[in-house]
């Protein structure tokens, strides 16, 4: 359960944090990508997926259903060995009306997920319907949950990551999710932290400037950690967007 919510606007006011990339993909942009050439990949439209066109003759298979497409390299068996994929493909995605063309390369990695782009225009009414009346205060809460739930409106932008943080000796650090909610100004950054020693975990410890300078609340699943136990830990920055 989440504990604690700190709310710390005043770092909004004096401070904002820096423009990021979108990391969604675009549609009638060729677009090259990764995919495992082992597992099922997948293809998350903010919409309904409406038809997924690839070449089986390259060793494709795929499939779609509601807001999601799944595709798969197929594999082949030579005598006791396995032979994968090596060969570019492209595959094209028909979502909310638009096309996406995907330039897909097989490679020994997991599973993917790949989410495409909603029209920027619609995105923000879908986010500002979303928050309409709502104060800033329950606009985090609302975010928080929702992460920690791990369900998310379909305007969201999400990315995944690795990325390590050097924020305090006795923790490992990894940033595992950003969340960006366009027009609102809101982003949720997801960490994973995992304890070297027994302690108490705070909040505090995340209001720092390796996390953000735009910090606006902070939730810590569990505070008591033994060593080498994880949690999770959830902040939001407020950003100052300006909207056309």
């Amino acid at each position: 359960m989440i504990k604690h919510i700190l709310s710390t606007m005043t770092f909004t006011i004096l401070m904002t944090a820096p423009a990021q990339a979108e990391d969604v993909i675009l549609p009638e942009v060729p677009t090259p990508v990764q995919l495992s050439n082992h597992d099922l990949n997948r293809i998350v439209c903010p919409g309904t997926m409406q038809d997924l066109i690839f070449s089986k003759e390259k060793g494709l298979t795929g499939r779609f259903s509601g807001n999601s497409a799944f595709i798969k390299f197929m594999i082949k068996k030579s005598g006791e060995e396995y032979i994968y994929a090596s060969t570019p493909s492209e595959i094209f995605a028909v979502c909310n009306g638009s096309i996406f063309t995907l330039i897909a390369t097989p490679a020994d990695i997991p599973s993917v997920t790949l989410r495409l782009a909603s029209p920027k225009g619609d995105t923000v009414k879908q986010n500002l319907a979303h928050y309409q009346n709502m104060p800033l205060e329950k606009q985090a809460l609302q975010i928080i949950r929702e992460a920690y739930n791990g369900s998310y409106p379909s305007s969201y932008r999400i990315q995944d990551s690795e990325q390590q943080i050097n924020l305090d000796p006795a923790l490992d650090t990894r940033l595992i999710q950003a969340v960006d909610v366009d027009g609102v100004g809101l982003r949720l950054k997801k960490y994973e932290v995992k304890s070297r020693t027994d302690m108490e975990l705070t909040e505090k410890t995340f209001l720092n400037p390796v996390i953000s300078n735009a910090i606006l609340a902070v939730a810590v699943e569990n505070h008591n950690l033994k060593s080498d136990e994880t949690t999770r830990v959830f902040v939001v920055e407020k950003k100052k967007e300006v909207l056309q």
